[in-house]
């Protein structure tokens, strides 16, 4: 009687788990149906991207840069944003919502037609700790990445290089239309400055596959957020974007051993074919501390006057 017990018991263990496993496989497959709907994606690919939707509502932060791998752009034309940013998910669950009179066209700059770089942010309410509400994504500046870009103008200001910084908020409400929305400002900035020579659009990585730890190294006796290059492999332009990536990473690292981490390759366009000297800067990621990435940015804008004098 007692074995026959312990057999019905297990094999209503075994039915729950199995009933689980169903639920939650049926769950994923149905929300990554219905998120890329209307997107394009392929069955070849739907089965990747299950996979990475999964991982990341499981791993709650996990950015463009997943991975530092290297791959390699389609035979076909790359899409020109990247729309199953494994982000994306989550972040608009958060349901930011910015002031839309505080959100139009924020510059923390003089226009007077004669500045050298333009630094705009596509996910402007990426945040670095202590800041970690909303997956790390805060509405208000401090402690995100635009309080970053605030240091790096005022550095470069310092050096006698004059910067466009424009802090609008891309990524609220929708996180998938940040690239089209960056797109248009980046459009009329450099419309009405045609004195512009970089743009950098500057982002804070993710941590989940650094072990969970922040990017640093140390410089003059100071723990500093390292930081690294993002490429876009789909724009036309590509061996342009690599040969200044390349040029600002030799120099960094010359200059401050260790400051870069190295370029990342990745599918997408993210608009940097609109210049030939554009950088998608990740400083730091979100578990660096905001002081660390302000700190680098003092040192980045060094390393960008060097590189504006050889290109003078």
């Amino acid at each position: 009687m007692r074995r026959n017990r312990t057999r019905k018991r297990r094999a209503k263990s075994h039915k729950l788990l199995l009933l689980v496993l169903l639920f939650w496989g049926v769950s994923a497959l149905t929300s990554i149906t219905m998120l890329n709907w209307g997107q394009g994606i392929d069955g070849q690919r739907l089965g990747e991207e299950v996979g990475k939707q999964y991982l990341s509502s499981v791993f709650p932060v996990i950015s463009r840069n997943a991975g530092t791998d290297i791959r390699e752009p389609k035979d076909s034309e790359s899409e020109p944003y990247p729309q199953d940013d494994q982000e994306l998910n989550m972040y608009e669950n958060n349901e930011l919502e910015p002031d839309d009179q505080e959100n139009e066209g924020i510059i923390d700059s003089i226009n007077d037609g004669k500045s050298k770089v333009l630094i705009y942010h596509t996910h402007a309410t990426e945040s670095y700790q202590p800041v970690s509400e909303g997956n790390f994504h805060s509405v208000e500046e401090q402690g995100t990445v635009r309080e970053v870009g605030k240091v790096l103008k005022e550095a470069l200001d310092a050096e006698g290089i004059g910067v466009i910084h424009d802090k609008t908020l891309h990524d609220v409400p929708s996180y998938s239309k940040s690239y089209s929305r960056s797109m248009e400002t980046i459009k009329r900035i450099l419309d009405q400055n045609p004195s512009i020579m970089i743009v950098i659009d500057l982002h804070r990585d993710a941590a989940s596959y650094s072990g969970n730890k922040g990017h640093k190294f140390t410089v003059h006796g100071k723990t500093c957020a390292q930081f690294c290059l993002v490429v876009g492999m789909g724009n036309e332009n590509v061996d342009k974007l690599m040969e200044f990536a390349n040029k600002v990473n030799q120099k960094a690292n010359s200059l401050y051993p260790g400051f870069s981490r190295g370029i990342i390759k990745k599918e997408y366009k993210y608009n940097q074919y609109i210049r030939d000297n554009y950088l998608l800067l990740e400083m730091g990621n979100n578990q660096n501390r905001i002081e660390e990435a302000k700190e680098s940015a003092k040192y980045f804008a060094k390393v960008l006057a060097e590189i504006i004098k050889e290109m003078q």
